[in-house]
């Protein structure tokens, strides 16, 4: 009798398109990690999966949103904050996580952070620098 093995699949496979696997990130590169680590998150909370989209600005960190199987947004520079915004005053039932460099963040979206935070949207923002 032959036994067949199982096909093993990454506990984090339900939220990563395989399809764009391996990942592009260079080696010692923490976005893949951080990648990895925002769909632990939202399965470890139990956040709808349906209800999260991930906002991303440019550069290497702007491609994290096209792993995810959500809705994803791919912005223009420094603007990444102000799309999610806009997507969260829209449908304030979603889960809204930006992606984005300290370029688009910090630098020439600093007035985006600044206004964000002063009217708290409900929203995570993450910067890989």
């Amino acid at each position: 009798m032959t036994e067949t093995v199982p096909i093993l699949k990454h506990p984090m496979s339900k939220y990563i398109r395989e399809d764009r696997q391996p990942w592009i990130f260079c080696s010692g590169c923490s976005v893949g990690v951080v990648t990895q680590m925002i769909a632990r998150a939202v399965d470890d909370l139990g956040i709808d999966f349906h209800k999260v989209v991930v906002v991303s600005g440019i550069g290497c960190t702007g491609r994290i949103s096209g792993y995810f199987k959500t809705g994803t947004y791919h912005t223009t520079h420094g603007r990444a904050i102000a799309f999610a915004e806009g997507v969260k005053i829209a449908n304030p039932e979603l889960e809204v996580i930006v992606v984005s460099g300290d370029g688009d963040i910090a630098a020439i979206g600093g007035n985006h952070l600044i206004h964000a935070c002063r009217r708290n949207i409900d929203m995570t923002i993450w910067s890989n620098d």
